[in-house]
């Protein structure tokens, strides 16, 4: 399907090219523009550049999706690491919002504080400016090559990270071929006076950069908007200074995408967006004033072929490569001056965002990384669901915490609310199980699959563990207060242990999976004789203590019950450190395998 877009725009694209040619012709003679051949020839490469920018991405996350979640996952509380992490891994995958939205996530995950996410964001700006490097070399002459490359090697490769490279280097080969057409769609305005004017009008940068931020936020895109820009300007319509206004537009215009994208989600997501907009409007406000010094710097950085000052020939042979230059070097001088105070961007969103009651003591019982763009991206979208499970663990311990209190301290409206709880939870878990299913159905690496596959136990396991928790703990507590029967101080001693045990033991299971960490998962199975020793413990106590009254009898049903509903759960917590141990063990017999061989 993917294809057959393509083969649309090319065939549109071409013959809008063609019909350009035909349009500088006939304005030698003296004849109107036809403005709606230029606008097909506009349109369509603009097409064919957003979709290349798209289908580059993807193959990227791809290709380096396993390796930017590892640079993500041991990011340290160092502000510098984490802002060249920020931008190295900006500039392979060419996308600032993916950056955005898996920081946010880590923050929303507690695995990131948000001062650290405000210099990996920081670095994510740098990171964009790899594009407009790209875009400015002259290499459109190559995109067709490209194109064709790249369709032989996704259409006959057999390996998904063949393919994968494939649709990166068709990627960028419709990215380019997209900016030559549209370079050819504005070549017949070169003799077009009005618009030559308006160009003129770009010279006021405050009108630059308005038009720069409504682009951007229109296309929801800053490095397309820029290749846009270096268009304009390879054709001669653009002055450097001109340039830099309409690129500090575009870096404010996706701050723009990332406070929208924000909406809904949760106040670590508004706060996260927020330092990207504080970010790159404080860039813009430094920088404005010394548009001409930044223009010389970028002069002086670039090599000059020679000419006549000021002349359409001259501008649009240095300018784009000067506004690239001039977009790089202004990003990272603003970068090494404002990372130090990234503790003061953090300070500065917790105002505006205070933290409310609520989210001081939990949070909402519903996905916040569950990101629909992201299941065209398997890497990103497994990803999210593992910082969704994560948040979840959260919730579910917290959920058990408050249950363990009231099987000492029963109370009926607390045990209300909590089972209004538990049907929130059993909607979670499905919206995780069905966004997952989703992101199976495109095509997954071997260590995609291997996750998949560990995340689909995991959340099957929180299944069971609901059930076990509504089963044998909440409903008996509900009878409990109903009876008015509570557990004696012993028991209660005895369940306390327990209960500290089996969280435990929940916890190790869940980390030993997700964090491929088989010590976690030996634990979780040696603590079985310390939790059997208590249940044997708990079991004496009652036959000790066995009454024939309807009273006892009654009490000693309910203690039982509640004590196999924490032996279930450390049996499905058993349950998910066996996968990890089994996987461990074939790693293992893997790897003397290749060695032996």
């Amino acid at each position: 399907m993917s294809f057959l877009i393509v083969f649309i725009f090319l065939v549109v694209s071409f013959n809008a090219f063609s019909a350009n040619e035909m349009v500088a012709v006939e304005l030698q003679n003296g004849v109107e523009l036809d403005w709606f051949q230029m606008t097909m020839g506009l349109a369509g490469g603009l097409a064919l550049f957003l979709y290349g920018m798209d289908l580059m991405v993807r193959s990227l996350m791809m290709v380096a999706g396993d390796k930017m979640k590892g640079l993500l996952a041991k990011l340290t509380t160092n502000r510098v690491m984490g802002a060249l992490t920020g931008a190295g891994i900006t500039a392979v995958i060419q996308s600032s919002s993916i950056t955005t939205v898996l920081t946010v996530g880590f923050v929303s995950a507690g695995l990131m504080t948000l001062t650290q996410a405000a210099g990996v964001i920081m670095g994510a700006n740098l990171g964009t400016t790899v594009t407009a490097q790209i875009v400015a070399f002259k290499v459109t002459n190559f995109a067709l090559l490209m194109i064709a490359v790249g369709f032989l090697m996704n259409f006959a490769g057999k390996l998904n990270k063949t393919r994968a490279l494939g649709q990166l280097i068709l990627g960028l080969g419709l990215i380019f071929f997209g900016m030559n057409l549209m370079s050819q769609g504005m070549a017949p305005l070169r003799s077009y006076q009005p618009f030559l004017d308006l160009m003129l009008e770009m010279q006021n940068p405050f009108l630059a950069i308005l038009v720069g931020a409504f682009f951007t936020a229109l296309i929801q895109s800053s490095s397309a908007t820029i290749g846009i820009i270096i268009v304009m300007a390879s054709n001669g319509f653009l002055t450097l200074p001109a340039g830099i206004a309409l690129a500090m537009g575009a870096h404010i215009g996706t701050t723009i995408t990332a406070l929208l994208a924000s909406i809904g989600k949760s106040r670590d997501a508004l706060r996260t967006a927020l330092v990207h907009t504080l970010f790159n409007v404080l860039v813009t406000l430094i920088w404005l004033p010394l548009i001409p010094d930044l223009a010389q710097w970028a002069v002086w950085m670039s090599s000059h072929d020679p000419g006549v000052n000021g002349s359409m020939a001259v501008l649009a042979q240095n300018v784009p490569r000067e506004i690239a230059n001039a977009n790089t070097l202004m990003v990272a001088i603003a970068l090494i001056v404002l990372l130090p105070f990234a503790p003061v961007f953090v300070w500065a969103v917790n105002r505006l965002v205070p933290k409310i009651e609520e989210e001081k003591v939990s949070m909402d019982l519903k996905p916040d990384h569950l990101d629909e763009s992201f299941i065209s991206t398997p890497s990103v979208a497994i990803q999210a669901v593992t910082l969704e499970i994560q948040s979840y663990q959260k919730q579910q311990s917290l959920f058990y915490k408050r249950m363990v209190a009231l099987i000492s301290d029963p109370d009926i409206n607390k045990l209300s609310k909590e089972m209004v709880n538990l049907q929130k939870f059993k909607s979670y878990q499905q919206q995780i199980l069905s966004y997952l299913a989703r992101t199976a159905q495109g095509p997954l690496s071997d260590s995609e699959h291997t996750t998949y596959t560990e995340l689909m136990l995991i959340v099957h396991g929180f299944e069971s563990m609901r059930t076990a928790m509504e089963d044998h703990i909440v409903k008996v507590i509900d009878r409990m207060i109903s009876e008015d029967i509570k557990p004696s101080d012993t028991m209660l001693n005895l369940v306390g242990q327990l209960t500290n045990e089996v969280a435990k033991s929940i916890d190790k299971s869940l980390n030993s999976l997700l964090e491929n960490d088989p010590d976690s998962a030996i634990e979780v199975m040696g603590a079985e004789s310390k939790i059997e020793h208590l249940i044997q413990e708990a079991l004496d106590h009652q036959l000790k203590r066995f009454q024939r009254t309807e009273k006892r009898l009654s009490i000693f049903r309910f203690e039982m019950e509640i004590i196999e509903g924490f032996k279930q759960l450390y049996s499905l917590s058993k349950r998910l450190a066996r996968a990890e141990l089994g996987k461990a063990n074939a790693a293992t017999k893997a790897a003397h395998g290749e060695q032996k061989s």
